[in-house]
């Protein structure tokens, strides 16, 4: 999760790169800013076992139903998942249902970068449903965004808590 705009190369490149080094699925919104640049080098790294999966804003079509909004996918989304769910609208109600709820709902765990609203909501929504969440980004990224949240500018603690959270959720299960 995070930003359409601004794609934070220094934490997206080694994010992605690392997700699909360790075989892991990447769900992003498959627009632009941080959402290409993890997909960009996700998909960049040889023999990959991992899928890249977009879960896209629509429009309604006469003729198709909803089609992809303008620049969605990104060219590195192998599996498009469109939702007749719109982006998060600014100034739209508390609670109204867009596609970051199917976003967080669909992930097993929440790595955010910094992002503007649409991101601020993601990272509410993993904290309201008790998602693992963990925001990378440089010192001071996330102050207003995600309090209680696990917040860091080290790969090397992202990687910490992913496989800790991994872990707990499978003693979970085993229980």
């Amino acid at each position: 999760m995070g930003s359409g705009k601004e794609p934070w190369l220094a934490f997206s490149e080694p994010l992605g790169a690392w997700l699909a080094q360790a075989g892991f699925n990447l769900l992003t919104g498959g627009g632009q800013g941080v959402m290409l640049a993890v997909a960009r080098a996700f998909a960049g790294v040889p023999g990959r076992a991992g899928r890249s999966i977009g879960i896209l804003p629509t429009q309604a079509d006469p003729v198709a139903g909803f089609v992809p909004l303008d620049g969605y996918p990104h060219p590195f989304v192998d599996i498009p998942v469109l939702t007749p769910l719109p982006r998060r609208e600014p100034g739209a109600a508390p609670d109204t249902i867009n596609r970051n709820y199917v976003n967080v709902l669909s992930s097993d765990l929440i790595v955010a970068l910094p992002g503007g609203p649409g991101t601020a909501e993601e990272i509410a929504l993993a904290q309201r449903w008790r998602k693992p969440l963990v925001c990378f980004g440089p010192d001071g990224a996330f102050r207003s965004l995600a309090a209680d949240a696990v917040c860091t500018s080290s790969l090397d603690d992202v990687i910490r808590f992913i496989d800790d959270a991994l872990a707990a959720e499978q003693a979970q299960a085993a229980r």
